[in-house]
């Protein structure tokens, strides 16, 4: 198994928080939550998107979730575990808030990070 450093995993972050910021831009609620019905792929984007994002937050080292509290570490890489073994019981009423509401902090957290450790000399996870 190939071994991803700290700074590629920021990036993962980056790139999957960008990736669901993007999608949701001009999506209203009632939108949103009609996805699985009116829009799969684009569900499964949502999905894929947040495993992914809490995949590579579970990987990230302690010191790095310490120095941004104000992110919910722990509930994201719960969510992980929710998408990857209940997927077929997700609400998105659920969803929406963490998207809009949790991923702002989360890529300022990251973008933080991402100026500390350069990409080449990153802790490998």
């Amino acid at each position: 198994m190939v071994r991803r450093s700290a700074a590629e995993r920021l990036l993962d972050i980056r790139e999957a928080a960008t990736d669901l910021r993007d999608i949701v831009a001009d999506m209203s609620t009632d939108a949103f939550h009609a996805l699985p019905h009116a829009d799969r792929m684009a569900y499964r984007a949502v999905k894929n998107a947040l495993t992914e994002l809490g995949e590579a937050v579970k990987a990230l080292p302690e010191d790095v979730r310490k120095r941004h509290l104000e992110v919910d570490w722990k509930g994201l890489a719960g969510l992980r575990d929710l998408l990857a073994h209940q997927y077929f019981s997700i609400d998105t009423r659920l969803l929406l808030p963490i998207i809009t509401g949790e991923l702002p902090g989360l890529l300022a957290a990251v973008e933080s990070e991402v100026q500390r450790w350069p990409p080449s000399g990153a802790k490998s996870c």
